[in-house]
């Protein structure tokens, strides 16, 4: 009997034209910066720039990376309950890049979230492959990619849905892919907590590792 885990081969959601030796893992987590980073956008693209050559590779990664750089409102309200544990896999490329969906799906929700350090454009899309169930969330988009998208609607794998946006339309960040999995969405409609607090398990378990979405040879997670 064949694994139904067969069924999940995703296309990377940044295309083909990227092979994946041009991938390079970034650490930045709050160890690994050492506060070098103060801000969303110059410092913080210092030393992304540094990690991939001024372009020479792709920087990705950040799954349950504990960091130091949420020092928004809303990430700060409570001081034994900081939101600092990052939840989806960052994927960081000039604005106006394309995104690809990685299995056929529905458009679940979108929204402009418009506070400082939030999402900015953001898309949600449901899939169902044979006993799966699951959802995958896109921010830091450009308000172009959700002005002509409706909830419902049909995104084949592989298709270009939408495209990374500036920093003007991105909730002020260095231009990136937020790329989240979420089993359960619940009531949320376009948005869901992509950075939350460590005491906050069961929204950690609800969002398994998507980096399969992004390489081909990275094994499938097991808690899907």
């Amino acid at each position: 009997m064949s694994d139904p885990r067969d069924l999940l081969q995703p296309f990377p959601v940044m295309g083909t034209s990227i092979p994946p030796e041009r991938y390079r893992k970034l650490d930045l987590s709050a160890e690994a910066t050492g506060g070098f980073i103060c801000d969303p956008y110059y410092s913080m693209g210092e030393w992304i720039r540094k990690v991939d050559e001024d372009g020479r590779y792709c920087a990705y990664g950040g799954y349950l990376e504990k960091r130091g750089f949420y020092t928004a409102g809303q990430y700060v309200k409570n001081p034994s309950n900081v939101r600092n544990i990052h939840l989806g896999v960052d994927i960081w490329l000039p604005a106006g890049i394309p995104v690809y969906a990685p299995f056929d799906g529905l458009v679940h929700s979108y929204a402009f979230n418009d506070k400082p350090l939030d999402y900015g454009g953001t898309i949600i899309l449901e899939h169902r492959e044979g006993p799966f169930h699951f959802y995958s969330l896109y921010g830091h988009l450009s308000k172009a990619s959700i002005k002509n998208i409706e909830v419902g609607q049909c995104i084949t794998r592989g298709s270009e849905f939408c495209q990374l946006g500036g920093k003007e339309e991105n909730g002020g960040w260095y231009p990136h892919l937020h790329l989240q999995l979420i089993k359960d969405i619940g009531r949320f409609s376009g948005d869901y907590p992509g950075v939350v607090a460590e005491q906050n398990g069961n929204i950690i378990s609800n969002c398994p590792d998507p980096s399969f979405m992004v390489l081909p040879d990275i094994e499938l997670p097991t808690d899907l």
